[in-house]
């Protein structure tokens, strides 16, 4: 007999998994029938927050969805943080839960959460159920094509529950269903749409575009619209290394007053791929962003014409940029070239940034340079907040941190794993990025210290750069900023070579800035990760 529990393993590798995050459980055992016959990589965190990050980082560099396995009640209920982060950031994730069988609420069950689907449903794009009479093909191509960009709606994490009662009960044959194609684009825009959109770009000048993490699969679509346009690109947090290192690259805040002035100029915005939310537009959260003259939206998300002062064309990046640009007149500039209006607003921005940045930035320059194929996955710490302000990525999807949307702690550490996993197995990624370097506070380290035996697990050399400035940093300086004595912000981090030993790990205190590419290019060859402790006030004063 063929169990849906066994046939849930086969529809999985069906639609391309490799890999799935999870830690077994009594209330999972049925669901784990059949993992260890199949081509499936099961990765066992050490908490299942852990696994969500995991499976974030995951999607993060292949483009595809990052799979998890929990048990019902506290494992569901321990990924919730991680789903709320790819939520957030529109990070496409299926979590595989059981649930207690139907009418046993109220006896006291093991692991029982009362109403669980209705609890975790707010923090997910799609929630789906098996019971005794579905069939789990037909359940199976609904989940995937909810983690699909055709579906026309908003990525994120989706929901999937099976009931104990259930998952050991005999699949109902039925036919296999087609494979799907993650990225695979929307049906063509509407021609009306795009007209409206090139009679506007080709009547103006001094255009800008504003490019997301929705745009990170169509880096030649997107230096080919800003050339034809000779338009700045300005990239947020997950849109770094679009158009890395081109003249028309603005890899800076839109939350920059240099920035902002850019976009005040433009005639004409062209937003693609962007939420356009608080976190990358108004991280100090000042107001005063512009209004934005002509304003072009392009996005999978329909939920964001919302706007009647905007173009909203709903449909992806790449697709709609293709069909857009056979429309489109080839800007010749009579004033300001893009390249002088993006190259002045690089240099306007970089001389905003508070002395500290500055050499924030530096630092995270050195990491690239020493390994210009790097992924750099970071969490809530002051380099990345420096960086998420002015930072060039070598590549798309190189740059990704939890200090957007969500804004948690604890990511870095078991994302880089995910990440880590992802490049290992993804062929198109080998070509992009071959070293994973995770920047992590050691606060935020304390919010994850057992997954560093997951990415000892691994045999990856995942590099842990831990900025170690005793406490938390960033929440001091915010009380101080206001008048608030600070209470709470001075945890004591723990001896991380001690830490380093006991989890197997290698390790090595920075003891000079001049010493970093060495001990990065030294680390990244191996068959171990390593933990870099980085002291905050002596590497400042050398930078």
């Amino acid at each position: 007999m063929n169990t849906k529990g066994q046939r849930l393993i086969e529809l999985l590798q069906h639609y391309g998994v490799d890999t799935v995050f999870g830690i077994p459980g009594v209330h999972t055992v049925e669901l784990y029938r059949g993992l260890g016959e199949s081509n499936i990589q099961h990765i066992t965190p050490r908490h299942e927050q852990g696994a969500g990050f995991m499976a974030d980082g995951y999607a993060r560099v292949t483009g595809k969805p990052g799979v998890c396995f929990v048990i019902t009640g506290p494992g569901l209920s321990n990924i919730a943080t991680a789903m709320g982060q790819a939520l957030a950031d529109s990070i496409p994730m299926l979590v595989i839960s059981t649930v207690n069988p139907k009418g046993t609420e109220n006896i006291g069950c093991l692991h029982a959460m009362p109403h669980q689907q209705s609890m975790i449903k707010p923090l997910t794009v799609a929630c789906f159920s098996i019971d005794e009479n579905a069939y789990l093909d037909q359940t199976m191509a609904q989940v995937f094509a909810a983690l699909s960009v055709s579906n026309g709606t908003k990525l994120g994490p989706v929901h999937l529950q099976i009931p104990l009662d259930v998952m050991g009960q005999e699949a109902l044959s039925q036919d296999v269903v087609p494979v799907m194609d993650h990225t695979a684009p929307l049906a063509t825009p509407p021609s009306l749409a795009l007209k409206l959109a090139a009679n506007v770009i080709n009547n103006n000048d001094s255009i800008v575009i504003l490019a997301g993490g929705g745009a990170v699969h169509a880096q030649a679509q997107v230096q080919s619209l800003a050339d034809v346009l000779d338009a700045p690109v300005v990239t947020t947090i997950n849109g770094r290394g679009l158009i890395a290192n081109h003249p028309l690259s603005v890899p800076a805040s839109p939350s920059l007053d240099a920035v902002r002035a850019l976009l005040a100029s433009a005639q004409c915005v062209i937003a693609l791929g962007t939420e356009m939310g608080q976190t990358d537009y108004d991280m100090n959260v000042n107001g005063g962003f512009p209004h934005l003259a002509n304003l072009i939206r392009i996005d999978i998300n329909p939920a964001l014409e919302n706007n009647k002062k905007q173009l909203f064309i709903h449909g992806c990046v790449g697709h709609t940029v293709n069909a857009l640009l056979p429309l489109l007149t080839t800007k010749q500039s009579t004033q300001i070239s893009g390249h002088s209006r993006a190259a002045s607003t690089r240099q306007a921005a970089m001389t905003e940034l508070p002395a500290n940045y500055q050499k924030q930035c530096r630092f995270l320059n050195l990491i690239t340079s020493a390994l210009p194929k790097a992924t750099m996955v970071g969490d809530s710490t002051q380099p990345v907040y420096a960086g998420n302000c002015y930072f060039e990525a070598n590549c798309a999807s190189t740059w990704f941190n939890s200090a957007t949307g969500f804004g948690t702690l604890g990511y870095a550490v078991p994302a880089a794993v995910g990440a880590a996993l992802g490049l290992r197995f993804g062929q198109e990624q080998q070509a992009k990025a071959t070293n994973l370097v995770a920047i992590t506070g050691d606060g935020g380290l304390q919010f994850c210290l057992a997954e560093l035996a997951t990415a000892k697990d691994t045999g990856l050399p995942i590099i842990y750069l831990v900025w170690n400035n005793y406490g938390y940093g960033e929440i001091e300086s915010s009380m101080l900023a206001v008048g608030v004595t600070p209470v709470g912000v001075s945890p004591k981090p723990p001896q991380l070579d001690a830490l380093a030993q006991a989890y197997g790990l290698h390790y090595v205190k920075l003891p000079d800035i001049n010493q970093l590419t060495d001990i990065l290019r030294n680390y990244s060859q191996g068959c171990c990760p390593v933990i870099i402790e980085i002291n905050e006030d002596e590497i400042m004063a050398q930078l």
